[in-house]
């Protein structure tokens, strides 16, 4: 049962006047009750009277389809004043979790466990032979491996940290010789311990 509906003036409007009370009566009942009047089927009345009924009917599901938006606009107006005061206790929580855990400081970030340079693992005649197969420079793999074996594999004073960038500094060495490059650049043969390291392993 409805509390109410909308009755249009046009219902009856353009009635006889002898049909008038019987569909204002009709259209009450079947407004507010959900009654069918007592119109037989393929009669005038029964003809006039189902334009009204979908006319009813469409009201209704306007209005019902209106009050579940007013419904949901209400609920979630309400959820925006209650959130806060609901999300309160979390956000303590997380602040506790917060102060209990000690955070840690960027100096102490930056300064904790330095990152180790890789160890340097002296390479075999093979292994620099192969490497400078690879290149194809035609260096002496033996003679390299000889010469940084009785140096103990120093470059001047300090330890090798990459023998494949001393094999590239012979190579570029060889083709500056080769090609009449500068007499500094020859003159470096026999003479690395007077060489600073970091040119050797720039290349």
């Amino acid at each position: 049962m409805r509390e109410s509906f909308v009755f249009h003036k046009d219902y009856i409007e353009d009635l006889p006047e002898q049909y008038k009370t019987e569909f204002i009566q009709a259209t009450i009942n079947y407004g507010l009750y959900g009654e069918n009047p007592p119109f037989k089927d393929g009669t005038l009345e029964m003809a006039l009277w189902a334009k009204i009924a979908r006319r009813i009917d469409a009201e209704a599901e306007k209005y019902k389809a209106i009050s579940e938006k007013r419904k949901e606009a209400a609920q979630k107006r309400y959820q925006q004043r209650t959130k806060p005061a609901r999300e309160e206790p979390a956000k303590t929580e997380q602040a506790e979790q917060k102060a209990a855990t000690p955070e840690e400081s960027p100096a102490e970030s930056q300064t904790a466990k330095p990152k180790k340079a890789a160890a340097f693992v002296k390479p075999t005649v093979e292994e620099i032979r192969a490497y400078c197969e690879e290149r194809k420079n035609g260096l002496d793999a033996q003679a390299f491996f000889d010469f940084y074996e009785s140096k103990g594999w120093k470059v001047g004073a300090a330890k090798m940290k990459d023998w494949r960038a001393s094999v590239r500094t012979w190579e570029q060495r060889r083709k500056n010789e080769n090609t009449g490059g500068s007499k500094k650049a020859g003159a470096m043969w026999g003479k690395e311990n007077e060489i600073p390291e970091d040119y050797f392993n720039l290349m």
